[in-house]
């Protein structure tokens, strides 16, 4: 049963993406509230919490976590933090959203579920796209048989230009863990598997480039790279991925190479018919082609989604796992499950071979 009062949250981080995230709060305003905010720069945080009518500051999330007045957090530190910010949130007894990816490496994952388990609380990966209106449309056909055995599956989120330098942890594989598969190609490897029902990805085959950030090449319009930044990451990745159930994916995805303009999407190719969503990332419009046959004639159906409340759903779901102690959507074991191809990929680019994963 449902909890009246709305849930207090405290956000951990202060950076750009907590900004999405206060948003999709205040839209939600019967359900939580934001409380707390906090950053090493606590200017930062102070600056947010005016903004936003956030009651507290802080510069140390112990000390946030430490306050009775937080139920549950929501994690949007550099990735290096992610996995000890979510134990020691867990432990401090809150329930927790965390920012993609949940880890950088799958060890870490252990950890958090532990955590998850002895205390009791809901944890749940911030992966939004799995609420895009379209992508609930395409799990919901996928899992009634609408195309028949999916047997392929492309996807990639792909920028023109879009290296992230306002950051430098960004592009510094110590913090980050990686490029642009870490950033956007997590994005995509989850909703694909998820759509396809999450089966376990058992061989990969990858590849990753460096072609523009050590040139200091590529950055996000208006953006520039500090002078002397060391770029050690990717900025563009594919893979070739088995899965469990014979099928496969391809992806690819990267901060800047030289195409026609941003783009994100998913296909999928089945008996019965196949697939293609894809979205313009800027302007949010979504577009869902659906290729099939009726009685031996190719018969096509485009559909159009213009939502932009992704985050808010998520929000929302996670306040009901909560309140309805739930499994929430967005699981740590699937969360481990991401990692665990993330790393395979970058080791077959290293390896120059296939690397296996196993369960």
């Amino acid at each position: 049963m449902e909890n009246a009062r709305p849930i207090r949250l405290g956000l951990i981080g202060a950076g750009g993406i907590s900004t999405a995230h206060i948003q999709a709060a205040l839209k939600l305003p019967e359900r939580v509230v934001l409380q707390a905010i906090c950053d090493v720069n606590e200017k930062a945080a102070a600056e947010k919490a005016e903004t936003y009518g956030i009651r507290d500051v802080y510069r140390d999330y112990k000390e946030l976590l430490a306050s009775p007045d937080i139920d549950a957090v929501i994690i949007t530190v550099p990735n290096f933090l992610h996995a000890q910010v979510a134990v020691d949130s867990l432990r401090a007894g809150k329930h927790v959203l965390c920012e993609k990816p949940m880890v950088m490496k799958s060890e870490e994952a252990d950890a958090i579920i532990r955590a998850r388990d002895e205390s009791g609380k809901q944890f749940m990966v911030s992966l939004n796209n799995r609420f895009r209106q379209a992508a609930q449309w395409l799990h919901a056909r996928i899992a009634e048989g609408a195309f028949g055995d999916i047997y392929y599956a492309k996807t990639g989120w792909v920028r023109r230009r879009g290296i992230p330098a306002w950051g430098a942890w960004f592009f510094d594989r110590e913090r980050s863990g990686g490029g642009p598969l870490i950033d956007l190609g997590v994005h995509m490897l989850d909703v694909t598997l998820w759509m396809l029902g999450n089966p376990n990805p058992v061989a990969v085959t990858g590849k990753t480039y460096a072609k523009f950030g050590p040139r200091h090449q590529g950055a996000w319009p208006g953006t520039s790279f500090a002078p002397n930044a060391s770029y050690t990451v990717e900025d563009f990745a594919s893979a070739f991925i088995q899965l469990e159930n014979d099928a496969t994916v391809l992806l690819e995805t990267s901060w800047a190479s030289h195409i026609e303009e941003e783009r994100a999407y998913v296909e999928f190719l089945g008996t019965e018919g196949g697939v293609r969503w894809e979205w313009n990332v800027t302007g949010n419009r979504q577009e869902v082609k659906w290729f099939r046959s009726e009685h031996g004639v190719p018969a096509d159906v485009t559909l159009h989604f213009d939502d932009q409340g992704e985050r808010v759903a998520l929000l929302d779901h996670f306040v009901t796992s909560i309140t309805n102690n739930t499994t929430p959507l967005c699981t740590a074991e699937q969360g481990l499950m991401i990692a665990k191809v993330l790393e395979a990929i970058y080791a077959s680019s290293e390896q120059g071979k296939q690397v296996r994963i196993e369960w």
